[in-house]
């Protein structure tokens, strides 16, 4: 009776396994991706760009489509980098000032990997959000409440 007693229970404890996993890991994120460097990125939250093919990054120019910030300070390329994807999550993000931004501005894309206000040179840039702190200058960081990047002409 004792025997009986223990073989229930420990069918009833064991791990029963009625799914499959398939693929796992592939082709699915949540608000990063991990990527390699094409070249040294000396500052974090620098916004970042496609490199020299889809497994690369690069840091991000004003007239370029950003992917997000990377969260990394890679020493030389082909380096593990974390990026954060903009318009994706529902945390902020840290994103480096080329010049003074006040809270509550829209930001866009600048030179270098650095984000501005509202730019009036004649180009193409792209607005990633709007800045819910103030940074007084370049370098500094700000934080965004980010959304995918939108196209902005300047004629």
């Amino acid at each position: 009776m004792k025997r009986r007693i223990l073989n229930f229970l420990a069918r009833l404890c064991r791990p029963r396994w009625d799914f499959a996993l398939a693929n796992v890991a592939e082709g699915s994120h949540v608000g990063s991706l991990t990527k390699l460097a094409d070249a040294a990125i000396t500052t974090r939250h620098l916004l970042v760009k496609f490199g020299t093919d889809a497994n690369h990054i690069a840091a991000c120019g004003a007239d370029e489509v950003p992917i997000g910030p990377c969260t990394d300070e890679p020493s030389a390329a082909e380096q593990n980098v974390n990026v954060a994807m903009l318009g994706m999550g529902d945390e902020t993000l840290l994103v480096v000032a080329s010049e003074e931004v006040t809270y509550g501005s829209q930001v866009y894309t600048a030179a270098s990997g650095k984000v501005q206000d509202t730019p009036t040179a004649a180009g193409t840039y792209y607005y990633i959000g709007l800045a819910l702190n103030t940074a007084s200058g370049d370098g500094e960081l700000i934080e965004l409440q980010h959304c995918v990047p939108v196209k902005y002409i300047v004629t």
